[in-house]
């Protein structure tokens, strides 16, 4: 068997780069590859709408090694066939294939996102679009995966885009490097089977390069590799690496092969159930999915009938697998906007998001990605005159088909942006004023009996918190809903970048009139200074200036932690924080300080400690960094962090109520303000303990907007607008007022 003909028959899945013209029509059609697509894009979509199973994400892995495989054995069937590989006609194909559906779906979600979503959010989905339009989403996602602030922002619904990027920068670098390969190896006097063994060598050494690299990147940098070309190009090299080793492969004997595809799909089966998000990946566990994957594929090298694999070879396996780009580019832009409009829990969002995702795919891949891929848009007035004649009158006029998927992309863009326009404008017509004292007057009966002149100022806020419970509608808020992002936080930590303090920037993160006469310190991490405008609005007033010493992700308890991840540089250098921030203390002598930490920094504590013991630890290291602090200061503050809430991007919707987003403490967070509570306990006067859960819930309940303030803008750290509202609570709590 030669090597064109092994080249010329293995790889037609059909292969989606472009129309099949001449010979290339008779290749072997491969119903395994396609049933193999429609199992990577049904995990991908199940573990993106449910979170099941564990392993669901390795779908893209799958993906990964079929695109290396058919795009490597075109290149190298051109090759075997010409002598030469068109790198004019490889991308050519590539735009026809890639682009109209993708740049379909990006003007889509972009235009859905600007009427649907608040409008920081809108912005930022914008500018994922624009990455990933430049197919440089990957590196995009990847530092805002790795950046403080946006860790915690919803997510994007262009954020699946990033896999798409890995592919094309693998296709902008993978011809050239197979060009100069045959290049080099070519100079020698070799034979055909020679010249693609020396391929296969080549690209094996290429392929374990790459995958060392995964193994180190996944291990010192981990929340980088999951995006990274490098850390991902050995998965691709996989499939490129079989289509090389085809002449071999097929050789395979008839009873070989049943035994491979199955224990391959047994293999993606196993990643499904072992593998979860705390698995290292890609390396070293995405070697399980592309480990099966390979096997599928190999097991069809020269010999594709596979009758056996019923699970991937049956029609309506295929046609997933034929419709899987559309299917995977329109599944997460549906699942996520979807969930602006009603709740993910609610009985209508699973059907509507499915069924949604399915019709546009559809209708996409017949009107949009399959006329264009087939048309000879692109193509020169040579090859478009040599269709002309080739093609019989019966079929469609060479050229319309291109112009029936454009039309396609513009019905598809019409239909969803009108739609879109109607459910937007009747849920903001539903929008009503918020049923709170703010809204409706101070007449207004709620049912609610509230002091007209609360005693105290925690009477007053207990007040309001009772009212933005029973509130029905949205109120018109401060910052508004749409302003909503990374800036709405403390001052201190956006705009003067004092939440990672040291000594070179010390002397910028000194707040109140330097002429005061007292002097507080703030300790802890992005809590503590979410708390600063607080913290300032009592003080200042009082004749204190107030010193931020704080770090991100270093509590202030002198306790060690362990990183979030391996990106995360914080945690080797909170121990010498803590050295420096305790002898700052001592020089200063303050009269104050406040202490505050986030709750959830009790499940990553370097001992490994968990449950009861965990909460042990963190008891007595909190008492232990109060003794220490004896001697340096007259008082200690500690402030219960609030118990983390939904973030607004995930409860708020066009058909939510203020209910819908009100949230309880925790069960872990109560153990933990407990922990703390009593460390406290046994330091007499020297210390105090502030819980703020009476200043931000009633019996448990705690709405997430107040006084028409939303108070989080990421789930868990405070609007500066609302942390400047317990400014009087704060001193009232600190200095009570004589009785």
């Amino acid at each position: 068997m030669s090597v064109q003909s092994v080249l010329e028959r293995h790889e037609r899945a059909p292969d989606p780069a472009g129309p099949t013209r001449g010979k290339s029509a008779t290749r072997t059609f491969r119903g395994d590859i396609e049933g193999l697509r429609a199992v990577a894009v049904i995990v991908v979509i199940l573990d993106h709408l449910l979170g099941w199973p564990s392993g669901g994400f390795i779908g893209v892995d799958i993906f990964f090694v079929i695109s290396g495989f058919l795009i490597t054995s075109l290149l190298l069937k051109e090759h075997a066939r010409t002598g030469r590989i068109s790198l004019v006609d490889f991308y050519r194909r590539r735009i026809r294939r890639i682009l109209p559906v993708s740049l379909l779906v990006l003007v889509v979600t972009v235009a859905v996102g600007y009427l649907l979503l608040p409008g920081a959010r809108a912005l930022s989905t914008l500018w994922d679009g624009i990455y990933s339009a430049l197919f440089v989403a990957n590196w995009h996602f990847a530092f805002v995966g790795t950046d403080y602030l946006q860790a915690t922002n919803a997510v994007s619904p262009l954020q699946h885009y990033w896999s798409l990027a890995v592919e094309e920068q693998f296709y902008f670098v993978w011809p050239f490097l197979l060009i100069v390969i045959f290049a080099l190896t070519g100079r020698r006097t070799l034979s055909a089977r020679a010249l693609v063994t020396m391929v296969a060598v080549t690209t094996g050494v290429i392929t374990v390069a790459f995958l060392a690299w995964s193994f180190f990147e996944t291990s010192t940098s981990p929340a980088i590799a999951y995006f990274s070309t490098g850390a991902r190009a050995w998965e691709l090299g996989i499939g490129a690496l079989l289509a090389a080793a085809a002449p071999g492969i097929a050789k395979l004997s008839a009873a070989v092969r049943p035994v491979l595809a199955w224990l391959g799909l047994a293999l993606i089966v196993a990643s499904l159930v072992l593998i979860s998000r705390d698995s290292p990946f890609p390396a070293p566990w995405g070697l399980l999915p592309v480990a099966g994957s390979a096997l599928v594929i190999a097991a069809g090298i020269g010999r594709p009938e596979q009758r056996l694999l019923f699970p991937l070879t049956n029609p309506v396996s295929r046609y997933i697998g034929k419709i899987s780009y559309s299917l995977y580019l329109w599944h997460f832009p549906v699942a996520i906007l979807l969930a602006t409009v009603f709740a993910t829990d609610s009985p209508v969002y699973l059907p509507l998001a499915f069924g949604l995702m399915l019709a546009l795919s559809v209708f996409s891949f017949h009107f949009v990605e399959d006329p264009i891929r087939h048309s000879l848009w692109l193509e020169n007035s040579q090859t478009r005159q040599r269709e002309r004649m080739r093609r019989p009158a019966t079929r469609h006029r060479p050229g319309l088909t291109a112009a029936q998927g454009w039309i396609g992309a513009l019905v598809v863009v019409t239909l969803v942006i009108v739609s879109v326009s109607f459910v937007a404008l009747k849920g903001g017509a539903s929008s009503g004023p918020a049923a709170g004292p703010a809204a409706l007057g101070a007449d207004a009966n709620l049912g609610i009996e509230t002091p007209a002149e609360p005693a105290t100022l925690l009477a007053a806020r207990q007040a309001a918190i009772t009212a933005a419970l029973a509130a029905t509608a949205w109120p018109e808020t401060t910052p508004a809903f749409d302003a909503l992002g990374d800036n709405s936080g403390a001052p201190e930590w956006i705009d003067d970048n004092c939440l990672s303090v040291s000594a070179k920037n010390a002397a910028g993160c000194r707040y109140g009139d330097p002429a005061a006469t007292k002097t507080a310190v703030l300790l802890g991490d992005s809590m503590a200074i979410s708390y600063m405008p607080a913290i300032r609005a009592a003080l200042e007033p009082l004749g204190y200036n107030v010193h931020s010493l704080t770090m991100f992700s270093c509590p202030a308890v002198n306790i060690s932690v362990a990183p979030k991840n391996a990106s995360d540089a914080s945690a080797a250098t909170c121990d010498d924080h803590h050295a420096w921030v305790y002898a700052e203390v001592a020089r200063l002598s303050p009269d104050l300080v406040i202490m505050s930490s986030l709750a959830g920094s009790i499940v990553r504590l370097a001992s490994g400690n968990e449950g009861a013991v965990a909460l042990t630890e963190w008891q007595t290291a909190t008492a232990d960094t109060i003794t220490a602090l004896q001697g340096s200061t007259e008082h200690v503050a500690v402030l219960s962090p609030p118990p983390a809430s939904t973030p607004f991007a995930e409860c708020k919707t066009l058909t939510s109520n203020p209910a819908d987003c009100a949230y309880s403490p925790s069960s872990l967070y109560q153990k933990v303000v407990a922990a703390e509570q009593s460390a406290v306990e046994g330091h007499g006067d020297f210390a105090q303990y502030v819980n703020v859960v009476p200043w931000l819930c009633v019996d448990s309940s705690c709405p997430a907007v107040i006084d028409n303030t939303p108070v989080f803008f990421d789930g868990q750290h405070f609007v500066r607008e609302a942390s400047t509202q317990l400014g009087p609570l704060l001193a009232e709590a600190l200095f009570p007022p004589a009785a």
